[in-house]
């Protein structure tokens, strides 16, 4: 079996949008936050990652959108190597560069790249700046999903994937809101013969 993803540039972008959502890329807490705690910062991870996974959405494509908007800063940038492991092919690569505009348009592109997603999510570090107003984190996250795969013969296979995803992110308290500023993240992704 052999299978394309490199030239699958929205594939690869909606993919690259659920591992940053799913890393707790915009905060559900409410706002007036006085000041960032590694309480406060664990529970947005937590509750992001529930809204924002395909399996388990409680939002509306629309309804995340605007809430993005708010708790993305509008200078927030989205960076990821993605390496992907498919059966009989070498080791193939991706890297994603996105700002707040180009993060906000995958998202909807990441909904529909895979079937069945499921994720784990680690906070691993938590280091909150002297003032309280940033707050560096490190996640580690475990995802499985099927992806639909073009084949050679035209077709497509649903073909089975788990990825693992390490993140440093910057987060931001401006005006009482929590907000992401910067996200970095190394995903592995094998994709399995069925």
């Amino acid at each position: 079996m052999t299978l394309r993803i490199s030239k699958n540039l929205t594939l690869t972008m909606g993919l690259g949008a659920l591992v940053f959502f799913a890393q707790g890329s915009a905060c559900l807490a409410a706002e007036n936050i006085k000041m960032l705690t590694k309480q406060n910062v664990k529970e947005f991870i937590e509750d992001t990652t529930d809204i924002t996974t395909t399996n388990t959405q409680a939002l509306s494509p629309e309804k995340i959108q605007q809430y993005l908007d708010i708790h993305l800063d509008k200078k927030a940038r989205f960076k990821s190597v993605m390496k992907y492991n498919m059966p009989g092919m070498p080791p193939q690569e991706a890297n994603l560069s996105l700002d707040k505009d180009e993060f906000m348009k995958s998202v909807v592109q990441g909904a529909g790249a895979v079937d069945g997603y499921e994720t784990l999510v680690e906070i691993t570090d938590i280091k909150i700046s002297s003032d309280g107003e940033k707050a560096f984190v490190k996640t580690q996250n475990t995802e499985y999903a099927t992806m639909p795969v073009p084949t050679e013969t035209g077709g497509v296979e649903n073909v089975p994937m788990e990825g693992f995803s390490e993140c440093m992110q910057i987060l931001l308290l401006k005006k009482g809101v929590i907000k992401m500023y910067n996200a970095d993240c190394v995903t592995n992704i094998e994709f399995m013969e069925y």
